[in-house]
C-alpha cells in the first residue's frame, strides 16, 4: 500500500482495501511476503496500521 498516502492520510477503510488489494495481485501463484516500509510517518494514525494488520490477517484465513 501507499505508505506516504493512504496509510498516513486515509481512512482505516481504505488501507484494509488498498492491502487486500496488493495481496491479491502480489499473491498470485503464491510466494508473496508482507513487509511495510521500514519506517511509518509520525502522524499516521494507529487505527490505520491496525486496519493494515487486520487485511494481512485476514488475506492468511
Amino acid at each position: 500500500m501507499d505508505t506516504q498516502k493512504t496509510l498516513a492520510f486515509g481512512t482505516p477503510d481504505e488501507v484494509y482495501r488498498e492491502v487486500r488489494e496488493r495481496i491479491h495481485i502480489f499473491n498470485e501463484g503464491g510466494g508473496f511476503v508482507f513487509d511495510a516500509i521500514h519506517n511509518l510517518q509520525g502522524n499516521t494514525p494507529i487505527a490505520n496500521v491496525e486496519a493494515m494488520f487486520q487485511a494481512v490477517r485476514d488475506s492468511a484465513a
